[in-house]
C-alpha cells in the first residue's frame, strides 16, 4: 500500500474498458442490462477493483492521518469559519462515540484502508500456556505503535468482548496506555473498553479478570523520538531506566511476553537532533515531540512491510521482589538475544539494538551549538547528580570565628610549645624593620657625647 498512487493508476488503466462499457449501457437507457451486469460475479469483481483503485487510497490516507491526530489541524479553522456547525459536530461525536454500532462501523472503515502488508507471526505459541497469565510488552514504540495499529485495524474483533484477541495472540488483550484513549478518535473505535492506565494497580487489575491480559509499551513517548527512517544502523529501546513493568511482574509472579515489530521505526522520517532532550521532555508532558514526515511530506508511511514477532516468554516470576533489578537486566538480554536472532529474517540485518535512558547525551550539531552558547550547560542527569553527591566535598576556607573556636579547643589539650606555635608572632614572619644608616661624623659625635 505504500505504492498506492502507482497501483491505483495501473488498476485504473486495466479497468478503463469495462468502465466505458458500463457507462455506454447506462447512457443508452439499458438499465436492466446494467442491473444484470452488476449482479454478475465478474461485475462484482470489477466493482471491488474499482474501489481498490479509487476509494481505498483515500481511506488509507485517512487512517494514517487521523490516527496521528491530524484532525487537530482542522478544528481551529473550522471553528473560525463555521463555529456553530463545528461545535454541533463535536457535541454529536461526543454523544455517539461510545456507542458500539459507531465503533464497529468506524473500525471496519479504517480496516478497509489499512495496509495488508503488515504481518504478525508467533513462533513461540508452544511456549505460551493457556493456563498462565502474562504481561505483553510491545516494542518499539515507533511513532505511535505503527505496525501494531494497522494489524488491529484489519481485525475488527481484536478488542471485542466476543472476540479472541488480536491475531496470533490467542487471548484477549487490554492496552495499558492511558484512560483518555477511550475518548480519542480512531483509537477508541478500535480499542473500545480494553484500554486503561499504565500504573501498577491498573495493570494488575487485568489479571483479576477471567480472560484478559494487560499489554503495554515500556518505551513510552520518549522512545518515539528515536524512531527515524533515516537511521538504519541503530535501533533504540528507551527502557534502560524503565524497570517498573518488570517489577510489577516480579511482585505479581507473572511472566512477560515481548512482541517486536520489525521496521516500524522506518515508517517515517523524524529529525535526529536533540533526541535525548526531546525524549526527556516527551516523557514529562506525555506527548511525543516528533516531526512526522511520510510519503510526499504527508502522514502516509514511507513503508508498511512490517512484521510483529512474538518472542518467547521471559520468566520474571522466577525472581524474588528484591531481585527486580536483576530481572530487568536479564530482560534486556532476553530482548536483545531474540532481536538479533530474528532481525535478518525480517529485513533488519546488521542493525544494532541499543538500550538508552535518561542519561542519553546529545552530540549532534544542534546540541553542540546550544552548549557553546550556554543553553545546554545545565543539562545534568540523575546519574550525574548522584555521582556529584557521592564525590568528596572540596576543602573550603573557614571563617575567622570557626578558626578561633578551633584554636581554643586545640590550646586546651596542647603543650606550651604547641600553644606558642599558635601565637601571631609564631604564625606570621616578623616584618624586617629598616634601620637608617648613621653618618660617621654623627656617629663619632654621639659617642663623644
Amino acid at each position: 500500500m505504500a505504492q498506492a498512487p502507482s497501483r491505483s493508476i495501473e488498476l485504473a488503466l486495466q479497468l478503463l474498458p469495462a468502465m466505458l462499457a458500463m457507462t455506454a449501457l447506462s447512457t443508452t437507457g439499458k438499465a436492466s442490462q446494467v442491473s444484470a451486469l452488476r449482479g454478475h460475479p465478474a461485475a462484482q469483481s470489477l466493482l471491488r477493483r474499482l474501489a481498490e483503485a479509487f476509494v481505498r487510497p483515500g481511506v488509507y490516507w485517512l487512517f494514517h492521518s487521523w490516527r496521528l491526530f491530524s484532525y487537530n489541524l482542522l478544528v481551529p479553522p473550522l471553528l473560525f469559519k463555521w463555529p456553530l456547525r463545528t461545535m454541533l459536530g463535536l457535541v454529536s461525536y461526543a454523544a455517539i462515540h461510545r456507542q458500539r454500532w459507531w465503533q464497529v462501523a468506524v473500525h471496519k472503515l479504517l480496516g478497509y484502508g489499512a495496509s495488508r502488508r503488515h504481518k504478525i507471526v508467533n513462533p513461540s505459541k508452544h511456549l505460551i500456556h493457556d493456563d498462565k497469565r502474562y504481561l505483553w510488552s510491545l516494542h518499539p514504540h515507533s511513532i505511535l505503535a505503527d505496525g501494531w495499529h494497522s494489524i488491529i485495524a484489519r481485525n475488527t474483533d481484536s478488542f471485542d468482548d466476543a472476540g479472541n484477541g488480536p491475531p496470533e495472540i490467542g487471548r484477549k488483550i487490554a492496552l495499558c496506555f492511558a484512560p483518555v484513549i477511550q475518548h480519542v478518535p480512531v483509537h477508541q473505535e478500535m480499542y473500545r473498553d480494553k484500554c486503561g492506565a499504565a500504573d501498577s494497580k491498573s495493570v494488575a487489575s487485568w489479571w483479576k479478570t477471567p480472560d484478559t491480559d494487560p499489554a503495554l509499551i515500556p518505551g513510552g513517548f520518549a522512545e518515539s523520538v528515536f524512531a527515524n527512517a533515516g537511521d538504519k544502523s541503530t535501533e533504540y529501546a528507551y527502557i534502560k531506566d524503565r524497570k517498573g513493568f518488570v517489577r510489577i511482574c516480579v511482585e505479581e509472579g507473572k511472566d512477560i511476553v515481548p512482541c517486536y515489530t520489525f521496521k516500524s521505526s522506518w515508517m517515517y522520517y523524524n529529525p535526529g537532533i536533540l533526541k535525548g532532550l526531546r525524549a526527556r521532555l516527551s516523557q514529562k508532558i506525555s506527548l511525543g515531540l516528533v516531526a512526522i514526515i511520510g510519503r510526499f511530506g504527508t502522514s502516509m508511511p514511507l513503508r508498511d512491510d512490517t512484521t510483529t514477532v512474538v518472542f518467547p516468554p521471559f520468566g520474571a516470576s522466577a525472581y524474588r521482589p528484591e531481585q527486580f533489578e536483576d530481572a530487568h537486566a536479564a530482560y534486556l538480554e532476553h530482548l536483545k538475544f531474540h532481536f538479533d536472532l530474528h532481525k535478518a529474517t525480517y529485513g533488519m540485518e546488521g542493525v544494532n539494538l541499543v538500550f538508552v535512558g535518561k542519561d542519553y547525551q546529545d552530540d549532534d550539531f544542534a546540541a553542540r551549538a546550544l552548549r557553546r552558547i550556554g543553553i545546554l550547560s545545565g543539562q545534568v542527569t540523575k546519574t550525574q547528580k548522584a555521582a556529584v553527591s557521592d564525590a568528596p566535598a572540596p576543602e573550603r576556607r573557614r571563617s575567622p570565628s570557626a578558626r578561633r573556636h578551633s584554636n581554643k579547643a586545640y590550646r586546651q589539650n596542647a603543650t606550651p610549645a604547641m600553644v606558642r606555635s599558635l601565637s601571631p608572632s609564631a604564625r606570621r614572619p616578623r616584618d624586617k624593620v629598616a634601620i637608617p644608616a648613621i653618618a660617621p661624623e654623627k656617629e663619632r659625635d654621639a659617642v663623644v657625647a
